[in-house]
């Protein structure tokens, strides 16, 4: 047992976990009875909640009879389910059996502990917790949280659905149950509470704890109340009035249950900021190979070359004596920025920071990197803002160039680009003594109009459009 978990309580039994639990009392087992391909509310919300998942990987942490990993699979991802208790990996594989051979071939199902997974950094795109996170103790939910960081993809997602709202049981059912009895003359039950919740639920929730726990994680987290209709059959106006109450912010105390969408939160040094941003700008899947120009200090190499699948080099402008050789899992060349010497439609992604400030010709380099993306490939640009009036940090070589978002986007543009995002980072605030430490206060700043625009740092991500929308002007 590792030190820290001394005179901890002890994690609840995973035999507790029985096939009776999973098929008589856990939600949504009626329909996993009778074979039907219809998803329970909570899973069908978890799963919208995540996006587009074609192509991408997820973890579904806690599978129980395996739904939801069988259905990201449908929609076309990669899958991996795993639980600690046998009967739930039993009762899982079983599910996927019934499915066809392409869905059977992208997902797995394995025992293993949420507190130690067993996956490199950066493997999964999205992560559910999909009523797990009350049967967990909180030293049980920290270290799972700090492992679901670990392997998340830059820009990755986490989804947590747990219940019941301690609020709800706490304050609002006490309301409904006395309103329930004094108008309607209708007694409700004095107990929602299942056989199984006593001994299971180490960890109940409400919605600041749960926001607070995910904050406290390293997550920038939303936290919204859910009601499903299950076991119910309300008519019109008890649905109506059930709306309103579910609706926020009194959803907070009349909700059952609650889900949250979870991000891992940015911080730290400037440099930190700076390669974080254009590693969630990338947002590169598995398989893809990427172009770094220029890239000064390396952090952004090492932090690409950690994520599975995913080939990086590394183009440094010079001699070719004058580059260190490759190392930790990327291949470093040397070149002409504006001429690399790669084939056309080498890379799905070119990645360049400061590097259009210096060079001669920023319309020739982008052309080059137009050339050697694949049709839809990504550029993400990382330029000093010419907008920006603030204090340096520490004294810096003044660029050839710095550029305004919207003239940064009308060259990128020109050179047959579709530009999808710009944003600025590290805000114009004449306050030098706060560009200290972790900057991460920053990140809240974004959104007001004024400060959006005057970052010290420019960003752009744009995707190359196909040869017959338009290719670079000459």
């Amino acid at each position: 047992m590792p030190s820290d978990e001394i005179d901890k309580p002890a994690p609840v039994s995973p035999e507790l976990y029985t096939r009776e639990y999973f098929t008589t009392d856990c939600e949504g087992y009626g329909l996993f009875l009778e074979g039907a391909e219809a998803l329970p509310e909570r899973i069908e919300e978890a799963l919208s909640a995540a996006g587009d998942l074609n192509g991408r990987w997820v973890l579904d942490i806690g599978c129980g009879r395996g739904e939801l990993a069988c259905e990201a699979a449908r929609r076309g991802a990669g899958a991996v389910g795993i639980d600690y208790a046998q009967a739930a990996i039993e009762l899982s594989r079983e599910r996927l059996a019934h499915m066809g051979e392409s869905i059977r071939e992208r997902v797995e199902f394995r025992i293993a502990n949420a507190k130690g997974l067993a996956f490199p950094d950066g493997s999964f795109d999205v992560v559910f917790l999909v009523d797990v996170y009350e049967h967990l103790h909180p030293y049980e939910i920290e270290h799972t949280l700090a492992e679901v960081k670990r392997v998340l993809r830059p820009g990755g997602r986490l989804i947590v659905h747990t219940g019941p709202n301690t609020w709800f049981y706490r304050y609002g059912y006490p309301l409904v149950r006395e309103a329930a009895r004094r108008l309607l003359r209708r007694e409700f039950p004095e107990d929602l509470r299942g056989q199984y919740d006593d001994i299971m639920h180490v960890n109940e929730q409400n919605p600041l704890s749960l926001y607070r726990g995910l904050t406290a994680a390293g997550f920038d987290a939303a936290v919204r109340p859910r009601s499903f209709f299950v076991g119910i059959h309300p008519d019109r106006w008890e649905k109506a009035v059930m709306g309103l109450l579910f609706a926020r912010p009194l959803g907070y105390l009349f909700c059952t249950s609650l889900m949250a969408v979870a991000v891992p939160r940015e911080g730290g040094s400037e440099a930190r900021l700076r390669v974080g941003r254009m590693l969630r700008m990338l947002d590169l899947p598995r398989g893809s190979s990427v172009l770094l120009v220029g890239e000064g200090e390396g952090m952004l190499a090492r932090r690409l070359s950690a994520l599975v699948g995913v080939d990086v080099t590394w183009l440094e402008t010079g001699p070719s004596g004058a580059v260190p050789p490759s190392a930790e899992g990327y291949a470093r060349v040397a070149g002409d920025p504006s001429s690399p010497p790669f084939p056309d439609g080498s890379f799905d992604a070119v990645a360049a920071q400061f590097t259009l400030d210096g060079v001669e010709d920023p319309a020739a380099a982008l052309r080059a990197w137009h050339r050697m993306l694949r049709d839809g490939g990504a550029l993400v640009l990382a330029s000093r803002n010419a907008l920006y009036g603030g204090a340096e940090q520490r004294p810096s070589p003044r660029p050839r160039r710095t550029f305004i978002p919207d003239t940064l986007a009308d060259l990128v543009t020109a050179c047959g680009f579709r530009v999808c995002e710009t944003s600025t980072l590290i805000p114009d605030l004449k306050l030098p003594a706060l560009y200290r430490g972790d900057l991460g206060f920053a990140l809240s700043l974004e959104r007001i109009p004024y400060i959006s625009s005057r970052g010290k740092l420019l960003f752009l991500r744009a995707e190359k459009r196909p040869a017959a929308g338009g290719g670079p002007r000459p």
